[in-house]
């Protein structure tokens, strides 16, 4: 009867612990508030999901005093896009990415392979999932976020997914070196 009540102690006491973290609702709609670092200067941005479907996704972007625009990701980019859009965005344009391109949700293969393997291949790099020190817990509002984090197999890129099947986001990157690095304020 001990081993029992002991069992169930520690089911709840795990239950609770991973009720803890955030996950964000993520739906059509949904904005996504960044900070942006490029060359040694941080400026607010915003993405949000505009149009979400198995097939068809557009990402909204703004930055205050640049403009605004969008692109789209299609049937192909959704199923198994493996590369960051890090060209300059053109403000008033939706442009239509390539087909093993992702801007924001990481891909349908992607999430299979960090589900299997514990890792992704992003940007012609292996990201492997790390634990995360008590610094590297990923944070909106307080709240530790249910996240994925992945090192660079040379450990200089860092990223956070959120930990959603249906939109595994791009919540922060550190040490890009193909474009901005980004990390998610808040979510509305």
């Amino acid at each position: 009867m001990k081993k029992i009540i002991f069992g169930l102690s520690l089911f709840v006491a795990a239950s609770s612990f991973a009720q803890d973290k955030y996950s964000p609702a993520i739906k059509q709609g949904t904005k996504l508030n960044f900070s942006a670092v490029v060359n040694g200067q941080t400026f607010p941005c915003v993405f949000s999901l505009d149009s979400l479907t198995a097939t068809y996704v557009k990402v909204g972007w703004s930055v205050d005093g640049f403009g605004s625009g969008g692109w789209v990701m299609k049937s192909k980019s959704i199923e198994s896009g493996n590369r960051g859009f890090w060209g300059q965005p053109n403000p008033g344009t939706v442009e239509d990415l390539a087909d093993d391109q992702v801007a924001i949700i990481f891909s349908k293969a992607q999430w299979d392979m960090l589900q299997k393997d514990k890792k992704i291949n992003f940007d012609q790099q292996t990201y492997t999932v790390k634990t995360p020190t008590d610094q590297q817990q990923l944070k909106i509002s307080g709240k530790t976020v249910d996240a994925y984090y992945l090192e660079s197999s040379n450990g200089s890129t860092h990223i956070w997914i959120l930990n959603n099947a249906a939109t595994p986001l791009l919540l922060k990157i550190e040490g890009n070196t193909l474009g901005a690095d980004l990390t998610v304020n808040s979510v509305e």
